[in-house]
C-alpha cells in the first residue's frame, strides 16, 4: 500500500539546503498524500539523518519522527478535483549549536524521509521506492559574519595570493597571479598554456560556467569531485561549513585570454592564452562569502574595476568621445537612458534625446524560425498580417538572417562560403531595396516602432564576398580561422584600419532606410582567429567600431548574438559607459527538439548568474507562442528581466497567452512587463540531472514596497510535488534567527489562489512554507507581495491592503510603477463630492504603465460585507462606471477578497486621453 503515497518535503531531498546560523531550532515539513481509493490509515513519517554528522561525533544515523499536525503549507496549485488523503507531518531539530560561549564548525548533515501505514508495519524509504536521493543540510556556524577564515583556495606552487579591498560587504576578495609570466614562444602564433592554482577544501557542491563551445556559456555542477571537461569562466563551491568560494577568470584588460580547467584529481587549473606579445602573467580573482550573491559580486565589481583601468577600456572612451554628448550617457537601473535620433536623409543626423524604454519593453516579432532562412519582402508582409489579423499588435520587429546581398545561392552553398557582397538587400528578395519595404511594413503596420536587421560582425557567416561592392570600396584582408571549426580556413574580412568608416557607412544606411536597431550575430568569429596578430589587431577594434556606429546611428538599439566569448563580455559589457544593450544569453531556441525545451530555460537562468553584472539585458532568445512547451518559454521570458520576442508560424498564434506576457499602455501601443532585476537561478547548485523545481527569481520595485517574483518549472520527466520557504523569494527576507514584521501575501498565476499573510521567519516555520504539484511541462509563477495595515478612520477597523498589480499577466505587479497609501489628508475644497474627502477613507493611489484590470487585495471584503457601492475609483481623477469594478471572493484567504477595476474598459469607455504621459493614475477611496 505504501506504493499510493506521494510525498514532498522540506528541506528538499537529493538537493542542498542551506541553513543560515542558528541556535534555535530548524524545521522539517513532509505533506503525504494517499489515494482515498483506499481506508485512511494512521501514518508515520520520520526523517533518518546523520546525527554523527549533525553531532560532530562518529555516532551513527538516527530518526527524527515527525508530528501529524493540524497547519499546513500554503497550497498554491489547484487542487479542487484532487481525490487524495493529505497529511501534514512537522518536526523540529534543535541546533547543534548550543553554547554561545563554544566556537563551532559547520556541518554538512545528509538526510532521507522513511514512511508507513500503521506502526506495525515496515518501514519504506524513498529511495527505494521513488528512487530520490537522500537530501543534505549544510548547517553554517554562529559566528561574526565578516570571519572568512584563511584564504579560501589552498594554492600550488607559483602562485603569489593577496587581500584585495572588496566593494561588497561581507565578502573577502583575493587577487591570485602567477610569479611568473606565461611563456610564450619565440615565434608563431601564442598557445594555451596552462598552469595548476590548486584547490578549495571541503567541497560539498560546485557550480561552473563553461564555454560549451566558442559563442555559448552553460552551467556545469558537481558534488565533491571538481572535474570540468569545457574551459570555465566563473566558479564557486559550495564547502561543507557553508562558505561560498567564487573564482573568475580575468579577460579582457591585456589580450590574454584565461579560462578554468580541471586536473585528473580535481585540482583547478588555470589556462590562458597571451596574444600581446609582452610579459603577463596567470591572474584570476577569488571571494569567499556566506551567500553565493555577496561573493559572486565581489569578483565582478572587481572585474569591472580592473577593466576599467585597462588601456583597452581607455582607448574606447577616446572613441566614443566622438560622439555627441547626449549619446554617452551612463547606463541607469530605470532603463530610462537617453538617445535616438532624429531620421534624416542628410549625412549628420541631430540626435536628440528619447527614452530607450519603449525599445526594451516592446513585443518583438522576429523572422528566424516562423519564416526560415529563404527570405523576402513578401513572406515578412504575410508574418506581419497574420499577426494583425488575430489582434497581435507587436512593437518591435526583426527581420533575421538571408535579407543581405550575398554570393552563393540559398539552400546550396553552405552558409559559412557565403560572403557578404552590398549593404542594400537583396535583390531576388527585396527587389524595391530594403527602405522601400521597410516602408511599406511602416504604412501597413503603424503600431511597429522599430525594424531591426541581422547581419554578422564581420558582413555574414562567411564574411565578405570578394566579389561585391563592400570589398571594392573598403580596405580588405585575408585571414584564418581555426581548424575544427565551422568557420575554418581563409576569408576575406574588412581591415582593421578601416572597419570605423565601414560600420558608419553601413549603419548609416540603415537609419537612412528606416531601421532603428540591429541584431549582431555571429560575434564568436573573433575568437575563432587562427593568427595572434589578427587577433590582437582585431578583436577591440571590431567590437568598438561596432559600438560608436550603434550608438550613433542606431541610439544603442542593438542586440548582440553568439558573444558569450571573455574578450568580448569584458570588454564591452562590463562596463558601464554607455546604454545597455541585449544580450542573447543563451544558445537558440529549438522548436522541433523535444529535450531542449527545459534544458534552454535552466541554461539562461544559470547564465543569469554571470550576465547579471553586466551592462546588458539578457535576451533569452525568441520563442513560439503555439506549441507544447509555449507557456513554459513564455512564463520564463517574463521572469528575465529581458526582452520578449516571438517567432510564430503564420496563422499559429497562441493569443491568450501573449496576453498574458503583454498589456496595452495608455497610448494604444503593446507593452511587455518587465521586472527591474534580472530573472536568475535561485537554486545554484541544484543540478540538471536531479530532475526537480527550477527556480526562477527576480524582483520589481524599490526595498520593502517592491514585489518578489518567483517562477517554478517542472524540468522532470514525470509529475512533481514540492514545498519551498517563502523566503526563496527575492527580496522576501527574515532577521537572523527570528521573525519579521514585514508580513506578504503569494499569488500564483496559474492557479489564481492568494495566502494568508505570512510573515518571513529564520529559521523556516511550516506556516512560511509553500506548497505546489506541477505536471509534466508544469510551470507557475508567484508573486509575493508585501502586505500593508491600516485603522480606517471612520470606523476604527483594521485593514490589510496588498497591491497585485494587472491580474490575468504572467508578472502583473511589474505594471506598478509607483503606489501610495494616504489615510490624513482632507479636501481643502469643501465642494469636493464627500467620495474625495479622504480624511474619513483610506486613499490608495496606484500609478500604472499599462492597461488592464487592476487587482487590490483587502483583508475585510468578506468579514465586513463590503460592497462595491461603499468604494470610490477615479482614474486621472475622474470616477469610473460602476460596472468596471467588482469584489471577487474566489481563490483568497477566509474574510479577504480582491477588488478588481477593469482600468482598460474603463479609460475606453471614459474616453480619457494621457497627453503627454505614458501612464494611467489610479485611486481608489476605501471607508
Amino acid at each position: 500500500m505504501a506504493l499510493f503515497a506521494q510525498l514532498a518535503v522540506y528541506p528538499p531531498l537529493a538537493q542542498v539546503t542551506v541553513v543560515s546560523p542558528t541556535r534555535g531550532k530548524f524545521n522539517f515539513t513532509v505533506v503525504l498524500e494517499s489515494s482515498t481509493s483506499l481506508p485512511e490509515r494512521p501514518w508515520e513519517v520520520s526523517i533518518w539523518y546523520d546525527y554523527g554528522a549533525y553531532s560532530g561525533t562518529r555516532a551513527p544515523w538516527r530518526a527524527l519522527d515527525l508530528e501529524l499536525v493540524d497547519h499546513t503549507p500554503a497550497v498554491l496549485h489547484d487542487d479542487s478535483s484532487n481525490s487524495n488523503y493529505r497529511y501534514t507531518f512537522s518536526g523540529d531539530l534543535d541546533s547543534p549549536y548550543v553554547s554561545p560561549d563554544k566556537t563551532y564548525k559547520g556541518r554538512r548533515v545528509p538526510f532521507t524521509i522513511r514512511y508507513r501505514i500503521d506502526p506495525g508495519s515496515e518501514w519504506s524509504w524513498v529511495y527505494h521506492n521513488f528512487g530520490i536521493k537522500d537530501g543534505e543540510l549544510i548547517l553554517q556556524p554562529p559566528i561574526d559574519p565578516n570571519f572568512l577564515g584563511a584564504y579560501p583556495v589552498e594554492i600550488g606552487e607559483g602562485w603569489i595570493i593577496r587581500k584585495t579591498p572588496s566593494e561588497t560587504p561581507n565578502a573577502r576578495l583575493y587577487t591570485i597571479e602567477s610569479s611568473q609570466p606565461i611563456p610564450t614562444p619565440n615565434k608563431g602564433n601564442a598557445k594555451t598554456e596552462s598552469l595548476v592554482l590548486g584547490r578549495v577544501t571541503q567541497v560539498c557542491r560546485w557550480f561552473g560556467l563553461v564555454r560549451i563551445w566558442e559563442p555559448w556559456m552553460a552551467p556545469r555542477h558537481g558534488n565533491t569531485l571538481f572535474r570540468l571537461s569545457e574551459p570555465a569562466v566563473l566558479l564557486s563551491f559550495l564547502r561543507s561549513d557553508g562558505l561560498h568560494v567564487v573564482l573568475l577568470a580575468i579577460n579582457g584588460i591585456d589580450d590574454v585570454l584565461t579560462h578554468f580547467g580541471s586536473s585528473s584529481n580535481g585540482e583547478i587549473v588555470v589556462e590562458a592564452r597571451n596574444d600581446s606579445g609582452k610579459d603577463r602573467k596567470f591572474k584570476v580573482l577569488a571571494a569567499s562569502a556566506w551567500k553565493f550573491e555577496l561573493a559572486n559580486a565581489a569578483v565582478m565589481y572587481e572585474a569591472r574595476r580592473l577593466v576599467r583601468q585597462s588601456m583597452a577600456y581607455h582607448r574606447l572612451l577616446e572613441q566614443l568621445d566622438q560622439l555627441p554628448g547626449n549619446v554617452r550617457a551612463e547606463s541607469i537601473d530605470s532603463d530610462t537612458v537617453l538617445v535616438n535620433s532624429n531620421r534624416s536623409n542628410t549625412d549628420d543626423p541631430t540626435v536628440t534625446p528619447q527614452w530607450l524604454e519603449s525599445w526594451y519593453d516592446s513585443l518583438a516579432y522576429c523572422t528566424w524560425n516562423s519564416l526560415g532562412q529563404d527570405l523576402n519582402a513578401e513572406k515578412i508582409m504575410t508574418g506581419l498580417d497574420s499577426l494583425a489579423k488575430n489582434k497581435i499588435h507587436i512593437s518591435t520587429l526583426i527581420i533575421d538572417d538571408n535579407w543581405q546581398s550575398l554570393d552563393g545561392t540559398q539552400g546550396d552553398t553552405n552558409q559559412f562560403n557565403r560572403g557578404w557582397k552590398s549593404f542594400e538587400a537583396d535583390p531576388l528578395g527585396f527587389p524595391e531595396g530594403l527602405r522601400a519595404a521597410v516602408s511599406k511594413i511602416r504604412n501597413a503596420h503603424p503600431a511597429i516602432r522599430d525594424v531591426a536587421v541581422w547581419h554578422a560582425l564581420m558582413g555574414y557567416w562567411g564574411c565578405v564576398s570578394p566579389e561585391g561592392e563592400i570589398a571594392q570600396n573598403y580596405k580588405t584582408l585575408e585571414v584564418n580561422f581555426r581548424e575544427g571549426t565551422p568557420m575554418a580556413g581563409q576569408k576575406l574580412v574588412i581591415h582593421p584600419d578601416d572597419i570605423h568608416r565601414m560600420y558608419d557607412d553601413f549603419y548609416r544606411f540603415l537609419a537612412s532606410a528606416g531601421v532603428t536597431g540591429v541584431k549582431t550575430d555571429v560575434q564568436f568569429s573573433l575568437d575563432l582567429l587562427a593568427d595572434t596578430a589578427d587577433r590582437q589587431s582585431m578583436t577591440n577594434t571590431y567590437q568598438s567600431a561596432w559600438t560608436q556606429a550603434h550608438l550613433r546611428h542606431l541610439t544603442g538599439k542593438a542586440i548582440s548574438c553568439m558573444s558569450m566569448v571573455p574578450q568580448i563580455l569584458y570588454h564591452s559589457f562590463l562596463p558601464t559607459t554607455t546604454p545597455r544593450i541585449m544580450l542573447r544569453n543563451s544558445d537558440d531556441f529549438f522548436p522541433d527538439v523535444p529535450t531542449s525545451h527545459a534544458w534552454h530555460v535552466f541554461v539562461n537562468a544559470h547564465n543569469a548568474l554571470f550576465v547579471q553584472h553586466l551592462n546588458v539585458l539578457p535576451d533569452w532568445d525568441m520563442f513560439q507562442s503555439s506549441h507544447p512547451y509555449s507557456g513554459f518559454h513564455a512564463a520564463a521570458r517574463c521572469l528575465s528581466g529581458g526582452p520578449i520576442y516571438i517567432t510564430d508560424t503564420p496563422g499559429e498564434h497562441d493569443v491568450g497567452l501573449i496576453h498574458q506576457m503583454t498589456a496595452l499602455n495608455p497610448r494604444g501601443q503593446t507593452v511587455i512587463l518587465r521586472p527591474s532585476t534580472v530573472g536568475k537561478t535561485m537554486g545554484v547548485y541544484d543540478k540538471y540531472d536531479e530532475r526537480g523545481v527550477l527556480k526562477i527569481g527576480a524582483y520589481d520595485g524599490r526595498t520593502a514596497v517592491g514585489t518578489g517574483l518567483l517562477g517554478v518549472f517542472n524540468i522532470a520527466e514525470s509529475e512533481l510535488s514540492f514545498i519551498l520557504p517563502v523566503t526563496k523569494f527575492p527580496g522576501v527576507n527574515a532577521p537572523d534567527s527570528g521573525v519579521s514584521e514585514q508580513k506578504w501575501i503569494v499569488r500564483s498565476h496559474v492557479s489564481r489562489r492568494i495566502t494568508s499573510p505570512i510573515h518571513p521567519s529564520d529559521p523556516i516555520r511550516p506556516d512560511g512554507l509553500l506548497q505546489c504539484t506541477l505536471p509534466i511541462r508544469g510551470y507557475d509563477v508567484w508573486t509575493a507581495l508585501p502586505v500593508h495595515s491600516f485603522t480606517l478612520p471612520s470606523s476604527g477597523s483594521e485593514v490589510d491592503v496588498a497591491l497585485l498589480g494587472l491580474l490575468g499577466k504572467f508578472t502583473g505587479s511589474c505594471a506598478i510603477i509607483e503606489s501610495s497609501f494616504d489615510l490624513t489628508a482632507v479636501a481643502d475644497d469643501e465642494s469636493d463630492p464627500p467620495e474625495t474627502q479622504s480624511g474619513s477613507r483610506l486613499k490608495i493611489h496606484v500609478q500604472l504603465k499599462a492597461l488592464g484590470v487592476l487587482g487590490i487585495w483587502l483583508s475585510d471584503v468578506q468579514s465586513s460585507s463590503r460592497k462595491v457601492e461603499d468604494l470610490m475609483v477615479m482614474i486621472q481623477g475622474k470616477p469610473v462606471p460602476e460596472d468596471t469594478v467588482r469584489l471577487d471572493t474566489k481563490n483568497v484567504p477566509k474574510e479577504s477578497g480582491v477588488l478588481e477595476v477593469d482600468v482598460e474598459r474603463a479609460w475606453n469607455e471614459m474616453e480619457l486621453d494621457s497627453g503627454w504621459s505614458n501612464e494611467v493614475g489610479v485611486d481608489v477611496f476605501l471607508k
